[in-house]
């Protein structure tokens, strides 16, 4: 509508004139013009060029009364007969018998050199005049609509407009305050309004001060020592904390300011402003900061809190750089992005937290699950594999307790039972194919199986010397000779691979191998027979693989999973698209450096073959200790962190350098609260899950 006023008001009409003539409205009564205007037609017919003046001086005068039909108001009467005369010759019959909304619609839509004052109709140009007239009067009378209509002052709060309002002002702040305080205040909710005030201060000045303060408590604490009184500490704190100051601002590492630091709290209610107010009080007492109500003075409290940079009260605290920058208003951390999956909510701004693991923005896709037992590890990770199933990722599990079967089982995946009584078969001694994109010589998808071999078989039979390596590596080499696998060969297929049995045949004919061959027996022959010695009968076809591990004993846990990596990666390389990997339990892995070094190498190569890994762990201590732990958190761009023990903490401050305010989140966290560290921010989450998913992937035993 702006467009058809612009367009009927700035129209430039003397080009309809001619000789560049302009129209001129006459003042005489309508009904004058126009009989006057009939007789001058009459006797002037045979005369052209005053005939030609007549018609286009009538046609510029009906022009204009159509389209500002408030241009003469002294004579409604011809005014009317005129505007019919003119709406006859001027209605759009296009739109003409259309409402309004479906006129304005088509004029809007016209290309702009198809549009005319031709193309408009009566209601279009009355509906111009009244938005124009509308317009007029609100932008004459702007200050009644943005000024409220009364102010109230009381002893404690103040009433603008119908909206009850409450001040508070900070009294004192801690010795210690970092930014992730300062956002779950922030993060308070409430109508409210939060105003700094910063203050800089000479260095010079705060330093004779300083001096004053630190003789003074001194002296204190000297004559508490010789009178043998204990001192109280917040003096003891309060000493320590001046000396820090000073040397600080000595070297220049720190500046000195003065803040002050007010909050406005709103509410329409007045018992719930009480109630909110009693809220917050509480919510900054828990990180040590004392604030206080204010009283008297009210409309200076309200302008303070204005966005017009203008401190009335000037109620200021000493602080230092670093405190100011921890308690700076607009540090909040989202992660919300266009596309991924819902985590949970921000506890801190109320957001939603959604992210995409395939983000460009991050070095990896990688990420590491820590918590303690039943904080609720299992349920993030399978809601997280759930939510990435329905946007078409295929997911693997690796499932030490079998948590993941009835999920599995739901969305229609593959389970796959790795146990000593199961029908379900990995050969580790199937030949890898070949990765797309890459150029392979003659046998060097052999040479990389051999390699992967002799490690899965020192992990069975235990740490071989330098000489038995050797011996292992020539036997391993025979055995694939003695099925027409050979060196030269550029492609392996159609070609049945060996398996354990065919191996412990040729350690049986060479020198100084039957103990080997016989501890190599029992995963032959003997009770684990059927684990290492079949040919592979399964494949990963489908959305969701679980291979569940649960049912072998321990001992043999870590060559098992060893087993199927391999076998898992050997089918990602194969093929590459999106695919999410889940190592449940991972310490397991880690209690072996073979196994360890092993899953390293593939949390590395990942992301070449368009796939992330998930490592989850619950024993942090174990996790941590391995050469390798450090190294697999460090190669995750995602870290996810749920509640953790008193022991615990400590080794992850030292593992990610959390704050002090971190540390104490993680201690005290709720089952399903955790925090996320994607690249450098940090976020708390709280995960929100419908009751459906909650069904589909729950394990609580009711």
């Amino acid at each position: 509508m702006h467009t058809i006023k612009e367009i009927v008001f700035n129209t430039n009409y003397t080009k309809e004139i001619p000789n560049g003539w302009f129209p001129r409205i006459p003042k005489e009564s309508s009904q004058e013009k126009t009989t006057g205007e009939k007789d001058k037609i009459q006797k002037t017919t045979k005369k052209t060029g005053s005939w030609i003046f007549a018609s286009i001086s009538s046609a510029i005068d009906g022009l204009l009364w159509s389209i500002f039909p408030s241009t003469d108001k002294k004579n409604k009467p011809n005014e009317k007969k005129e505007w019919k005369v003119t709406k006859e010759k001027e209605e759009n019959p296009a739109i003409l018998n259309q409402d309004l909304k479906s006129q304005v619609k088509y004029i809007l839509e016209l290309p702009d050199n198809e549009y005319s004052e031709k193309k408009l109709t009566t209601k279009l140009r009355q509906y111009i005049t009244e938005i124009e007239k509308h317009y007029n009067t609100v932008i004459n009378d702007y200050k009644s609509h943005i000024a409220p209509s009364y102010r109230e002052l009381k002893g404690n709060e103040y009433n603008v407009g119908g909206m009850f309002g409450k001040t508070y002002y900070v009294q004192s702040f801690p010795s210690y305050m970092d930014a992730l305080r300062t956002r779950d205040i922030l993060g308070f909710h409430a109508k409210r309004d939060m105003s700094f005030f910063i203050y800089p201060e000479d260095d010079s000045a705060i330093q004779s001060m300083l001096k004053q303060k630190v003789t003074q408590l001194k002296s204190e604490i000297k004559e508490a020592n010789l009178k043998w009184i204990t001192m109280d500490t917040e003096v003891e704190q309060q000493y320590r904390d001046i000396e820090m100051i000073r040397e600080k601002l000595t070297t220049r590492e720190e500046r000195y300011f003065e803040m002050g630091y007010y909050t406005n709290i709103y509410d329409s209610d007045p018992k719930k402003i009480q109630e909110t107010g009693k809220k917050f009080e509480q919510k900054v007492a828990g990180y040590g900061i004392r604030v206080k109500s204010a009283i008297q003075r009210m409309d200076q409290w309200f302008t303070t809190g204005l966005p017009l940079c203008k401190d009335d009260l000037w109620i200021v605290r000493s602080s230092i750089t670093s405190s100011i920058a921890g308690s700076f208003p607009f540090i909040a951390d989202d992660l919300v992005s266009d596309t991924g999956i819902l985590y949970g909510v921000n506890t801190q701004t109320g957001w939603l937290v959604i992210f995409d693991r395939f983000n460009a923005q991050l070095e990896n896709m990688n990420s590491v699950i820590l918590a303690t037992s039943g904080a609720g590890k299992s349920f993030t990770v399978k809601l997280e594999a759930l939510r990435y199933l329905l946007n078409g990722i295929e997911v693997i599990v690796i499932d030490p307790e079998n948590e993941y079967k009835a999920l599995c089982d739901k969305v229609g995946g593959t389970y796959i039972n790795i146990a000593t009584s199961s029908q379900q078969f990995l050969n580790p001694f199937d030949i890898p194919p070949e990765i797309e994109d890459v150029d392979y010589g003659p046998g060097d998808l052999l040479r990389a199986q051999v390699v992967n071999l002799s490690g899965m078989i020192e992990l069975l039979i235990g740490k071989l010397s330098p000489e038995e390596e050797a011996i292992l590596d020539k036997a391993l080499q025979s055995t694939y000779t003695l099925k027409w696998f050979s060196f030269e060969a550029t492609t392996y297929e159609g070609k049945q691979p060996p398996i354990m049995e065919d191996l412990m045949n040729v350690l049986e004919w060479m020198d100084w191998w039957d103990k080997v061959a016989l501890r190599l027996s029992k995963y032959v022959s003997g009770t684990f027979g059927k684990l290492f010695n079949n040919y592979t009968n399964i494949d990963i076809n489908s959305t969701m693989t679980v291979f569940s591990i649960r049912d072998l004993e321990e001992a043999f846990k870590t060559p098992a999973m060893y087993n199927v990596i391999n076998f898992i990666r050997t089918k990602i390389r194969s093929k590459k698209k999106k695919r999410m990997l889940i190592v449940d339990e991972a310490w397991i892995m880690l209690q072996n450096e073979i196994s360890a070094s092993f899953l390293f190498s593939l949390i590395k190569r990942a992301r070449k073959y368009g796939v992330w890994v998930t490592t989850i762990s619950q024993d942090i201590e174990d996790f941590v200790r391995s050469k390798y732990g450090k190294p697999i958190v460090s190669n995750s761009a995602l870290q996810i962190l749920l509640k953790q023990s008193t022991t615990s903490i400590k080794t992850l401050q030292q593992l990610l350098g959390l704050s002090e305010a971190e540390q104490q989140r993680l201690v005290a966290s709720n089952v399903w609260e955790w925090l996320i560290f994607a690249g450098s921010q940090h976020v708390p989450v709280q995960i929100l899950a419908s009751p459906r998913e909650k069904e589909f992937i729950s394990t609580d035993v009711k």
